[in-house]
């Protein structure tokens, strides 16, 4: 038998893209609303293979666990070792115990054992840092008949960013320049085509998306603290100007909102199906 060799990340060590960042990413990403996990997790506990599901770039579980904790049972995979700890530490914390955490690909997941036959597959704000045609072909071999993959996005293509991401980017600039990093000495590769253009080129072409719109709120503490869970503004990125770049940033949206920090996001959960 011929040997299939699997696909590769766009990254060299995608592993290290979000180094240093685990912690306070459990700590200041905001979570996806109720009814996003509300909405997956019904798509998943209606398809007659169980609910049981794959999660490609799942961080420290932001999603994860308010799956689990609606009764999916989960393979949850990150290439960071760093988010697996800390996903599993809170998993443990919560009594979650349906989480199989692993440290792989997206990629790389059809050769990950006790995937095949998989409702579903999600991917919350995960799928840009991947070869999305090849994790969707590798979806395909392994996710059941009638399955579907689901990718949760915290803003909906094309809708507008919270005003505060403009005076966060002319202060980042002036720190780490304005062309985006994938991690210390990683240049960010934008992604060609949105996701559901790339979905539809895929063998899960049927397409229907549920956007909705959320509240966000933040202190400024709690907003800067944020900054260091992103690729392209972590701590190792920053290097020593980070305690510099954090206390400009206070001054700048102090100067321009008093607390708390309020916008109206739009995000999307983009479903796809085969024929």
């Amino acid at each position: 038998m011929q040997h299939r060799e699997e696909p590769q990340s766009p990254y060299a060590d995608p592993g290290t893209i979000f180094a240093g960042t685990a912690n306070d990413y459990a700590l200041y990403r905001i979570a996806h609303p109720s009814q996003v996990a509300d909405y997956v997790a019904g798509l998943a506990a209606r398809h007659t293979a169980a609910p049981r599901m794959v999660e490609l770039g799942c961080g420290t579980g932001t999603l994860t666990l308010e799956l689990a904790a609606r009764g999916v049972e989960l393979v949850s995979i990150d290439p960071s070792p760093e988010m697996i700890s800390v996903g599993r530490a809170q998993a443990a914390s919560r009594g979650l115990l349906s989480i199989d955490w692993r440290v792989g690909t997206g990629e790389r997941v059809g050769a990950e054992p006790g995937t095949s036959g998989a409702s579903g597959a999600v991917m919350a704000d995960s799928f840009h840092w991947m070869d999305r045609q090849a994790v969707l072909t590798s979806l395909d071999r392994l996710i059941a008949p009638g399955g579907f993959v689901a990718i949760v996005c915290s803003r909906a293509q094309g809708t507008p960013r919270p005003w505060w991401h403009d005076v966060i980017a002319q202060v980042r600039a002036r720190f780490v320049g304005s062309d985006p990093a994938a991690g210390v000495g990683t240049a960010y590769r934008a992604p060609v085509g949105d996701h559901e253009s790339i979905l539809r080129s895929s063998p899960f072409l049927r397409v229907n998306t549920l956007r909705y719109d959320y509240p966000v709120s933040y202190s400024i503490a709690e907003l800067v603290a944020a900054q260091r869970t992103f690729a392209y503004s972590s701590r190792p990125v920053l290097g020593e100007r980070h305690a510099e770049f954090e206390a400009a940033l206070t001054s700048a949206l102090t100067a321009v909102s008093a607390e708390p920090l309020t916008a109206w996001a739009q995000g999307a959960v983009i479903v796809g199906r085969r024929e």
